[in-house]
């Protein structure tokens, strides 16, 4: 009898050439460029001001409306995105 070699799940390659357009976006000069300028310019979470009664919660994560999986030219620009907390940003995903 022939041992079994066992080769864990394959990983799927579509997600994994997602993971790398993502990573290649999140390391770019003009990400970072226009992320520190939303963070600079809204440092106060977006969807918790709109609340009612409004609360005031510094951002920790800013947010693609349209996601860069579907429209990958939207990744650097700046009316693409919000500033959120880490609880907005975990409630945007979950949608």
């Amino acid at each position: 009898m022939c041992p079994t070699i066992n080769l864990g799940k394959r990983k799927n390659p579509d997600k994994t050439i997602a993971l790398k357009r993502h990573q290649d976006i999140y390391q770019d000069k003009r990400w970072k460029r226009v992320r520190a300028a939303k963070f600079r310019n809204n440092p106060l979470c977006e969807d918790c001001l709109h609340e009612t009664p409004a609360r005031v919660t510094q951002t920790e994560e800013v947010h693609h409306n349209i996601d860069i999986d579907t429209a990958p030219e939207m990744a650097f620009d700046y009316d693409n995105l919000v500033s959120l907390c880490i609880e907005h940003h975990k409630l945007r995903h979950r949608k």
